[in-house]
């Protein structure tokens, strides 16, 4: 069984259902979408008139003091959506040695009792489980967090959230945590009391 010439023709001319736009935006879509991962828990509100508390976050990353950089970065972030009641932990100095406590999860506990004697409604606390620049061609930036509310009188962890997102080879460190940190705490309620 022979083909024609004219049969051959019409097949090798045959368009293709989607144009290029159309795969190029799929591809793009799906590099985009897997550029961060994030998880939340819903359905907690609290009063902006309550006293809050950043406390040391544990710094699980190969970068030193990633966790006061994520401290600071979710005071403002907090202030920003309408806490105004919010403070920093300031290390207290209970060594007799004058040398100040660097394990992360010691400092945490002293920090949560020190909230606690302090009377403090709701404690921010966590971990830094990225912090880096990956390595390779574009160094993109690659942040890591997981953030967990605590109320103080009961001690239990009211709101929790955890993600993670890459940036782009020309964007910074501190520009991909701060967006990060901002879809994280998105979520979160506050009701003015």
């Amino acid at each position: 069984m022979l083909i024609s010439n004219e049969k051959i023709l019409l097949h090798v001319h045959i368009k293709p259902r989607f144009s290029p736009r159309f795969f190029l935006f799929f591809i793009l879509l799906n590099w985009l979408t897997a550029c961060s991962v994030i998880d939340v828990q819903k359905g907690s509100s609290f009063s902006s008139s309550g006293r809050w508390m950043i406390l040391p976050f544990q710094n699980y990353s190969q970068t030193p003091r990633a966790g006061e950089q994520v401290e600071e970065m979710l005071a403002t972030l907090f202030r920003i959506r309408g806490i105004s009641n919010i403070e920093m932990y300031q290390q207290q100095d209970e060594d007799k040695s004058g040398l100040l406590e660097f394990d992360d999860r010691k400092r945490q506990e002293k920090a949560l009792l020190f909230a606690l004697k302090d009377k403090v409604s709701y404690a921010v606390t966590g971990s830094v489980d990225e912090w880096q620049y990956k390595l390779g061609v574009g160094s993109e930036p690659a942040v890591g967090l997981t953030i967990r509310v605590i109320e103080i009188s009961s001690g239990k962890v009211v709101w929790s959230a955890r993600g993670a997102r890459s940036g782009w080879s020309t964007g910074s460190l501190s520009g991909t945590a701060q967006k990060l940190l901002g879809e994280l705490i998105s979520s979160v309620e506050i009701t003015e009391s």
